[in-house]
């Protein structure tokens, strides 16, 4: 909760944050499936029930100031979050990679009870959250969280280079690619990681009226506003505001 003050009181817009169900099915919000690398905790999160999970300390590796710090419910963040700042959610099925169709009615329960739908959003990398999620909630905004794409990849090094390839339709199809796939699973935002952004796939994304919302750890962010995309993403936002916004 310390880290979504902080980005709120540095002026963030929207927080975005994992979610992922608990061994009593209670969606708790934590990045790693495991406990080791951010708690004082051993073994999955889904091996452990909300009420274990709160007995971790969930600070300590981060900062001797934020020890004693809890691993939060999803409840609390919405209760927090309601008239304060937007949420995006991403859908997580880790360990084990098969799919739980608990966690998506269990999420859009807790938004329904804390009347905070108009400030929710949803991403996943997976395409069966994604399509349980509209059918549950078609008004909520979504969009896939794509796999690597070696060939997007390389035509988007490749454009940097040489940019008039862009004028090759066999090219454009390819940067276009991302948002292909959004409307394919029936979500409306296109999140694609920001490596892969180009003003090709913006421009072809905003002629449909669909935004261009990227996550990513390598951000040039003078490029990525001059391309247009609608938000951009940093671990910092109050650093990224005061420089470039």
């Amino acid at each position: 909760m310390a880290s979504f003050e902080r980005a709120w009181r540095d002026g963030a817009d929207v927080v975005e944050l994992d979610v992922r169900l608990s061994a009593d099915h209670q969606v708790i919000v934590m990045h790693d499936a495991s406990l080791e690398r951010t708690t004082d905790g051993t073994g999955y999160v889904s091996e452990r029930t909300l009420a274990e999970l709160k007995l971790l300390d969930a600070g300590s590796w981060f900062s001797s100031a934020f020890a004693g710090e809890r691993i939060p419910a999803l409840e609390e963040v919405l209760i927090w979050a309601k008239g304060r700042i937007g949420l995006l959610l991403e859908l997580k099925y880790e360990p084990f990679g098969a799919f739980d169709p608990a966690l998506v009615p269990q999420v859009v329960a807790l938004v329904a009870k804390t009347d905070i739908a108009d400030q929710v959003g949803a991403i996943s990398y997976q395409p069966r959250a994604l399509v349980q999620l509209k059918a549950l909630s078609p008004n909520t905004p979504a969009g896939p969280l794509l796999p690597r794409d070696g060939l997007l990849r390389l035509v988007v090094w490749l454009q940097h280079r040489f940019r008039g390839i862009v004028r090759a339709a066999g090219f454009r199809r390819i940067l276009e690619r991302p948002l292909r796939l959004t409307r394919g699973w029936g979500c409306d935002i296109v999140a694609p990681n920001i490596e892969v952004v180009t003003k090709v796939l913006v421009d072809a994304a905003h002629a449909v009226r669909l935004p261009v919302s990227s996550g990513g750890l390598h951000w040039d962010y003078p490029a990525a506003i001059r391309i247009g995309v609608d938000t951009v993403s940093a671990n910092d936002p109050g650093l990224v505001r005061s420089l470039y916004l």
